[in-house]
């Protein structure tokens, strides 16, 4: 993943080295010229705007001139019960150098980054715009091909939707990936443009692949069932900071949820309050010695009852982290 046209990966107005401070919604205007540049000086690639539905459709604006639902939509077909047509996500082609095409861009940009503020992430609105991706292939190619990879079957012989079109998803799929299944996923796409896991504009690109599936590992599949989890927690998170996540904060959100499944956690909601815990308390909360007790009381007790129990003043302590400072350098579970 590489974002050298976009100020070394940073939001437009962002003036923090690992993101986070973007809480401000970036300058669409400026992103969007700078996505024209780098088409206009590839003619022979198509600009595929990536749409996701299923929470939210995108909504014309006459009195901007703009108009999606004027536009041709290529649907990705998803032969499962739980994709209906209105929920299925799609592609539409931009003409670039077209009024209209730089109006639909424009917004398409501005959209993207409204569905990262805190408030609309934390509600699980969902992110509309997927990306904006690069290739010489006409649009029902590349729908054709992500038809065929959404749907996967994972370490359990489960089927299982893979939800790369999904900007926050693809941010941390692409985090655990080898570089032939980085190339398998974009198949036709030439180049990815697209928000990352702190809302910061990226161009996700790999080498020729020496592998025709993505062919996941059984880590890799267990890594991608705690994504949601990890999602939740991050949006309640950008929620309550009112900033979009660190990089530092994305690793501890994955390295928690990892750790709530090793201690036996099986509440959907325990597990989003174990991470958040770990996000806002201290990354390594589990190793305090009051939290250490509050554990040993699983699984007769949900998590949430159990860490009840800790006082304000024991929390306060987590918090100020002298204590894991002074533990010895083995940190395990």
């Amino acid at each position: 993943m590489t974002s050298p046209s976009y100020g070394q990966g940073r939001n437009p107005g962002s003036n923090a080295e690992d993101g986070g401070d973007a809480a401000v919604v970036p300058d669409a205007d400026r992103s969007a010229a700078i996505l024209r540049a780098w088409f206009s000086q590839r003619p022979e690639a198509r600009c595929l705007l990536a749409v996701d539905p299923s929470r939210r459709p995108l909504t014309d604006r006459p009195d901007a001139g703009v108009f999606f639902s004027e536009q041709t939509a290529v649907p990705v077909e998803i032969a499962h019960e739980a994709f209906p047509d209105e929920h299925r996500p799609y592609l539409i082609e931009l003409d670039l150098s077209t009024p209209e095409g730089a109006k639909l861009l424009l917004e398409s940009v501005r959209l993207a980054f409204e569905d990262r503020h805190p408030d609309v992430v934390a509600r699980g609105q969902g992110q509309r715009i997927g990306g904006w991706l690069a290739s010489t292939a006409p649009a029902a190619e590349v729908a054709a091909y992500w038809s065929r990879q959404v749907l996967q079957v994972d370490e359990s012989g489960r089927r299982c939707a893979l939800r790369f079109y999904d900007s926050r998803a693809l941010a941390l799929i692409w985090s655990i990936l080898t570089t032939g299944q980085k190339q398998v996923l974009l198949g036709p796409v030439n180049a990815w443009h697209a928000l990352d896991a702190s809302a910061r504009a990226c161009v996700y690109t790999a080498e020729v692949a020496l592998q025709s599936s993505l062919l996941l590992t059984r880590e890799q599949w267990q890594a991608i069932h705690r994504h949601g989890v990890v999602n939740k927690a991050l949006g309640l998170h950008m929620h309550a900071t009112g900033r979009q996540p660190h990089r530092h904060e994305l690793e501890t959100a994955v390295a928690s949820a990892a750790r709530a499944e090793q201690y036996g956690l099986q509440d959907p909601d325990d597990r989003v309050a174990f991470v958040g815990h770990a996000l806002s308390w201290h990354p390594r909360f589990d190793a305090h010695p009051r939290v250490r007790e509050a554990l040993q009381l699983l699984p007769g007790l949900l998590y949430a009852a159990a860490v009840s129990e800790l006082s304000p003043s024991e929390i306060e302590e987590i918090r100020r982290g002298a204590w894991f400072e002074q533990k010895p350098t083995r940190r395990t579970v």
